[in-house]
């Protein structure tokens, strides 16, 4: 058996640079101290995913984080990792380096034989003195098998089953008549800086966002897997925009010297494809109309609002979200729900700082203030509810509605699971009372 040994590199993200070789069994990565990778980011879980050694194999598992463990763009629960794959946590990505790599380890079946050839030794003939021609003559035998043997699976299979090979065959066409694609570019650039916004929307329903603002210093990467139904919508809207009739080319003139804007959008649906440029010009409305629907689209998808503001005005804004965190999480005990805004506001302010980088001093601080809050509340939490259930089973159901009451403002987010629990055990206490 090979030994090998694996160092995770992180090339982007907070912690870009660093190297974590995997000397233990089991390796957690998260958010949090008890984590053997930690990782200031608040687009991490606390425990996010955890990276086990098994027989010298490594795999990497997800622990149902909210954002998704990502090995090579694909969503995973449980993978084997090998040397260069690419796996993306929140901001980060960490290479996997093995030693040695996977493909410099030799195959027990497998032998190099003259010019690269591939021979498999299938015992045939155990002596090392046979020749190459004579392996082959042993090999040929069991090839023609194999072949004929597939054959009649496949004729079989066909033959029995017409009509449900024929409906898959439908049913394909159908799919790949309706995929989607769309490619988009906005640039407005003039002496001073450029700005580029890129949005792709591919076949596979990999949404992704580009944007560069060179002043600004900001340089923006996300992509999100998009569910079909959310596809199958956009799809009947740009349908019904009429930019399939637009003309490919619309220009006019500058607005002054050194100054560009250009819009330019390509879409394909199924097999009816468009491209239409707009430059130095008032679009037209249907290009607008369309152009506005996707920009709010995939805003709205990967959480990049922030962007329109610039760098130092997100900075502004992130330091007044932590200054009103800061005086609810100082007045915690003045009101219940107070906890809660302070990590509400907390989060605020480092939606503001997505897109700055670097990220300020304060960054770090506001992420740490934001476990700390989870803590406490999760811990309030539980002793409250503990306080309603105990006068709940001794019927005390004055006391009962009036923790209940308590627990609901502790939580006051209704599509909190926690809130929810609290309502309905308040509903049914009400109606005994």
């Amino acid at each position: 058996m090979n030994s090998k040994k694996y160092t995770l590199k992180i090339t982007a993200g907070p912690r870009a640079g660093q190297e974590y070789p995997v000397n233990k069994a089991s390796m957690n990565l998260g958010r949090s101290n008890t984590c053997a990778i930690k990782i200031k980011d608040l687009l991490l879980s606390r425990s996010h995913c955890r990276f086990e050694l098994r027989d010298s194999k490594l795999f990497v598992i997800d622990l149902a984080s909210a954002n998704e463990t990502l090995v090579n763009g694909e969503a995973v629960d449980e993978k084997e990792l090998h040397h260069n794959d690419l796996i993306e946590v929140g901001e980060s990505t960490i290479k996997v380096v093995a030693d040695p790599p996977d493909d410099l380890i030799p195959s027990v079946e497998a032998a190099l034989i003259g010019e690269g050839e591939v021979l498999i030794d299938l015992g045939f003939n155990s002596s090392s003195e046979n020749t190459v021609d004579d392996k082959k003559s042993a090999l040929r035998p069991v090839l023609w098998i194999a072949g004929s043997i597939l054959v009649l699976v496949i004729g079989a299979t066909l033959i029995l089953t017409p009509g449900k090979e024929k409906s898959k065959t439908v049913a394909a066409s159908i799919v790949s008549n309706e995929e989607l694609l769309i490619q988009y570019e906005k640039v407005e650039a003039d002496t001073a800086n450029i700005f580029k916004y890129s949005l792709t929307i591919t076949p596979d329903n990999m949404l992704s966002a580009v944007i560069d603002d060179i002043a600004g210093d900001r340089h923006v990467r996300k992509e999100k897997r998009l569910d079909q139904e959310l596809i199958s919508n956009l799809t009947k809207t740009i349908k019904a925009s009429g930019f399939f009739t637009l003309d490919p080319s619309y220009t006019g003139y500058a607005s002054a010297p050194g100054t560009l804007k250009l819009w330019k959008l390509t879409i394909a649906v199924g097999t009816n494809v468009h491209t239409c440029q707009i430059r130095d010009r008032l679009e037209p409305d249907a290009f607008k109309a369309l152009r506005e629907i996707l920009e709010t689209f995939s805003k709205n998808e990967l959480g990049i609002w922030a962007i329109q503001f610039s760098a130092d005005k997100l900075i502004e804004l992130a330091i007044e979200a932590r200054a009103i965190a800061d005086k609810k999480f100082a007045e915690l005990n003045v009101r219940h729900g107070n906890l809660f805004e302070a990590i509400k506001s907390y989060k605020e302010a480092v939606f503001y700082l997505d897109t700055v980088n670097p990220k300020p001093d304060f960054y770090a601080t506001i992420v740490d203030n934001i476990d700390q809050c989870e803590v406490e509340l999760e811990k309030r939490y539980r002793d409250q509810n503990f306080k309603a259930d105990r006068a709940i089973n001794l019927k005390e159901w004055h006391t009962a509605a009036t923790e209940l009451k308590i627990l609901r403002e502790m939580i006051p987010e209704r599509s909190d699971p926690r809130h929810a629990e609290a309502t309905r055990k308040l509903l049914d206490v009400e109606n005994r009372l």
